[in-house]
């Protein structure tokens, strides 16, 4: 029997309502076994985070950390334009990226390395205190060779922990900044390459 034929003109503009109106709240939601919508699960891997996340800040930071240090024996031991362009890209990129990390960790409550802990200098990709110290006697083109070898040794550690992160991680800003360095650290290690034959 038509919908007309048996509904008072009230329930029948109800019924229609009720019927056009299903498909729509039936949509706000996936069936079972259908597919999250792609916008939420960008949310979702956004602000999701696993170990290999924390591991890898915790790790980076340090040996960031490193870097500067390494970056800033540049000024007062050689005059080589390379070399002191290197040292001040890397020394503000660095930075930006150390500060980055310490607030991914402080949202996760979870430990943020202290700076020039003594106990990283053993932590895999690190150079030892010996190495410092040798960079830090050295000035001219001595000083050049040492630095850009030892730098391109600590970016190619840096590497094998971006490439861990990328497989295991989950925290999409954490995985956005790997592939950047990745990107940039290899681009690094050709170009310091080419300054060392």
């Amino acid at each position: 029997m038509p919908l007309s034929a048996w509904c008072p003109p009230r329930t029948r503009l109800a019924a229609v309502a009720v019927v056009l109106s299903a498909p729509l709240f039936t949509a706000c939601a996936p069936a079972s076994g259908d597919p999250i919508p792609a916008a939420a699960a960008a949310v979702n891997t956004s602000t999701s985070h696993n170990d290999a996340d924390v591991r890898f800040s915790q790790e980076m930071i340090p040996h960031h950390q490193q870097t500067i240090q390494m970056a800033e024996l540049v000024a007062t031991r050689t005059s080589n334009e390379y070399v002191l362009a290197v040292s001040e890209h890397l020394i503000d990129d660095e930075r930006t990226e150390i500060r980055q990390m310490t607030k991914w960790l402080q949202s996760w409550k979870a430990q943020v390395p202290q700076e020039n802990a003594k106990s990283t200098h053993s932590m895999p990709g690190m150079l030892s205190q010996q190495q410092m110290a040798t960079m830090a006697r050295q000035s001219g083109a001595e000083f050049d060779r040492t630095w850009l070898t030892l730098l391109s040794t600590h970016l190619g550690h840096g590497i094998v922990m971006v490439e861990n992160v990328q497989a295991k991680g989950e925290h999409q800003p954490t995985l956005d900044l790997a592939g950047k360095l990745l990107t940039g650290q290899r681009r690094q290690i050709a170009e310091i390459a080419t300054h060392l034959d």
